[in-house]
Order: structure tokens, then sequence, then C-alpha cells
């Protein structure tokens, strides 16, 4: 097998602006596996959390983003935690949605993601 684990890491946010839903999004260029999620907001932020859809529909949901010190996780069991890994097609659309973020916090996330021949 020829399988990569990569980083794919984001920032969104701006001052005077509040984070919703598809505040984000992006194209996938070939087929991934989702394996874990760090996420983190700019300040603590206790009704925060980051929903992942592909093509629209849910595909990881209420990623914890309340702590700053503290980054909310994901962990599929290839990562050791006990989640299933989330398949995306190359091509597809992921968009993020912020929930409950307050006004003026920015969100840093990474996925991590196994692209290579296990995922053709």
């Amino acid at each position: 097998m020829n399988e990569r684990l990569v980083p794919w890491s984001f920032t969104a946010g701006e001052t005077d602006e509040t984070l919703g839903n598809n505040f984000l999004y992006i194209y996938t260029p070939v087929d991934l596996e989702i394996v874990g999620v760090d996420a983190a907001p700019s300040v603590d932020d206790s009704d925060l959390t980051l929903d992942i859809n592909d093509d629209g529909s849910a595909a990881i949901s209420a990623v914890s983003c309340a702590d700053q010190d503290v980054p909310g996780t994901w962990r599929s069991t290839h990562m050791g935690g006990s989640e299933t890994p989330v398949h995306v097609d190359a091509d597809s659309k992921l968009s993020f949605d912020a929930n409950g973020a307050a006004a003026n916090t920015r969100l840093h996330f990474t996925l991590w993601v196994l692209v290579g021949e296990a995922m053709a």
C-alpha cells in the first residue's frame, strides 16, 4: 500500500464577522478518508461546534470548539478513536458550518486525511 496521512489546516473568521453555515468550502482533488479533526477557537466560545458536510450532506457533526486552550477532537479508529472514517470522493465539495459562534471568533481546524492507493 502507498497511502499518506496528510494534515489539512484552515483558519476562518474576521473582525466584525460571525461564522455560520457554509463559512468555508473546498473541493477535494482526490479521493480521501477523513480520519481525524482538531478544532479550536481564537477565544473561549462555549457554544461553538464544527460540522463538516460532503456535497451538502452531514459527514461529521458537532466537533466541540469551545475551549481555546483545549482543541476539540474527532478521531476515527485509525487514530485511536471510536468513529468510523469518512470517505470523500474526488471532486466533492466539503463545506463547513460553525454552530453557535460568537461574533469576532476565529476558528482554527485541521483535517487529518488519508490519500493514496488504499483510497482508489
